[in-house]
């Protein structure tokens, strides 16, 4: 009789310390920069967003996004102008403006790699247009990290600001 090999055991997924569902904030979030008040169509204000690693190992792939929304109000994208410095130059960030709210992912596109303990700021300029509603906003910002799950690998917060609230006029 014929000896039937033994299944091998399906490999065990681990989530690295950066993206863990079990730790909510291994990233701590901090975006400074945001007025109180902005004038709808008014110039550029540079933001800083600093993203560090609160874990004990190297976590990479991680995506800060900044978010905007507007109390009682849609957003669309002509609402609110983006940029990114990378490499010494500004580059457009695309704005998502799913479920009424703007988000766009900021920093380089294969994300941030941080050590143990390191931080990365990023500079962001963010500008209000004409066509921005008039009223409360809010922003935050929130740093992403890629995790398995179930075979598939998902986009996980590891990280969030606590909100900044500012007023746009006209």
């Amino acid at each position: 009789m014929a000896a039937i090999p033994a299944q091998a055991a399906p490999p065990v997924v681990r989530a690295a310390p950066c993206a863990d569902a079990s730790r909510p904030s291994p990233m701590a979030v901090t975006l400074s920069g945001v007025h109180g008040a902005y004038r709808a169509g008014g110039g550029w204000t540079t933001l800083r967003l600093t993203v560090r690693n609160r874990t004990g190992a190297v976590c990479a792939q991680v995506r800060p996004v900044l978010v905007y929304g507007a109390r009682g109000r849609t957003l669309r994208a002509n609402a609110l102008r983006l940029e990114s410095l990378r490499g010494g130059h500004w580059h457009r960030v695309d704005l998502d403006p799913a479920l009424g709210q703007l988000a766009g992912r900021v920093g380089p596109s294969a994300g941030l790699r941080l050590r143990a303990g390191e931080s990365a700021t990023l500079q962001v300029r963010m500008r209000v247009t004409r066509a921005a509603p008039h009223g409360e906003w809010l922003s935050l910002a929130v740093a992403y990290a890629p995790m398995q799950s179930k075979g598939t690998t998902v986009s996980w917060p590891v990280g969030v600001t606590n909100p900044s609230y500012f007023r746009v006029t006209g």
